[in-house]
């Protein structure tokens, strides 16, 4: 049994963790840490959780295999590392930390201390995920040329106040949704090399992206262009476009597939893929199946930490392009 600790009581340790574990065998949610205690208790006693208390209290529990860091990415290094040093695996909520020099303190502490470390990028681990970049790498495009990738929330859904607007927290629209698709393209063609990025700044925090518009060179000379956005139209987008010598190609719903993910692929007239998400899989389900099965067995990760130091160091350079500071 994989016995989980979460440190932070937001919505998305029920929403990526609580829940989903209900659904997996052999992973049980045992612990919930809070700043403030009371948050953890009133958690635990909603969702029927046997320990609750500060975060020192879910690191001191030996009986805990893994912590769940569901906090902002600007402290993800200061608890991963104690979590890692008092001999716990870690799971840090997307992105894995707040630039590429913490994140790679992270990936340096889990090796120090013989344990893992991984970011909660639940979307790779989904079937429709899978599929897209398995066409992909299948040549059914030809010879590609050229990669956008729009990932947009609607602009009513960060609202003064949400910790995403908060530049003490290492908010901003590169960091919450945009390092998905640097994962994405570095899942799919290796490592990008930033040109050139321009950002429209948030007013009561100029520290902040609230959108930015990344153009990168993929290898081969292959260009993308990468929108994260918090002021996308009144629908968002998570959508990838692929143009080829041959075809070209539309994925949706992206970074959450069960939201009704699709992929299709077209040559002038002709319709050579046409596919939607598998009904009822939930990517935070397999995220928590594939972390249960690779801590038993050992295999690497496509989630591991090492990996992710370098979607980081393009966060970086996306901003350093865009004439802003890494987080």
């Amino acid at each position: 049994m994989l016995r989980v600790g979460i440190l932070g009581a937001g919505g998305i340790a029920e929403r990526a963790m609580v829940e989903p574990s209900r659904d997996v065998d052999g992973v049980e949610v045992v612990a919930i840490g809070a700043r403030v205690p009371s948050r953890a208790e009133a958690f635990a006693a909603r969702l029927d959780l046997p320990i609750s208390g500060d975060y020192e209290r879910v690191l001191s529990d030996p009986s805990i295999d893994l912590i769940y860091l569901a906090l902002p990415p600007v402290v993800h290094a200061r608890w991963a590392v104690r979590a890692l040093e008092a001999g716990r695996h870690v799971l840090c909520e997307k992105p894995l930390s707040a630039n590429g020099t913490t994140a790679q303190e992270i990936a340096d502490a889990a090796a120090a201390a013989g344990r893992r470390a991984f970011v909660g990028f639940h979307y790779r681990l989904h079937a429709s995920t899978v599929r897209l970049l398995e066409v992909l790498r299948s040549g059914v495009l030809g010879s590609v040329q050229s990669v956008e990738v729009d990932f947009s929330i609607p602009h009513f859904v960060v609202k003064p106040g949400n910790i995403r607007l908060d530049g003490d927290l290492a908010g901003g629209a590169v960091m919450d949704v945009g390092c998905y698709a640097v994962d994405l393209l570095r899942a799919a063609w290796g490592e990008p090399e930033v040109v050139s990025a321009a950002a429209e700044l948030y007013d009561a925090d100029p520290r902040i992206d609230l959108q930015t518009d990344a153009q990168l060179r993929l290898p081969g000379g292959l260009p993308a262009s990468v929108r994260s956005s918090f002021i996308g139209d009144d629908t968002g987008a998570m959508v990838m476009r692929v143009t080829g010598s041959d075809a070209s190609l539309e994925a949706t719903s992206v970074i959450v597939p069960q939201w009704g993910a699709t992929l299709r692929v077209t040559a002038g007239d002709d319709v050579l893929i046409d596919e939607k998400a598998p009904e009822g899989e939930n990517s935070y389900v397999r995220q928590l199946e594939h972390l249960r099965d690779v801590l038993a067995d050992g295999s690497p990760s496509i989630l591991d930490a090492d990996r992710a130091v370098g979607t980081m160091r393009v966060v970086d350079a996306i901003y350093r392009a865009a004439g802003l500071q890494p987080r």
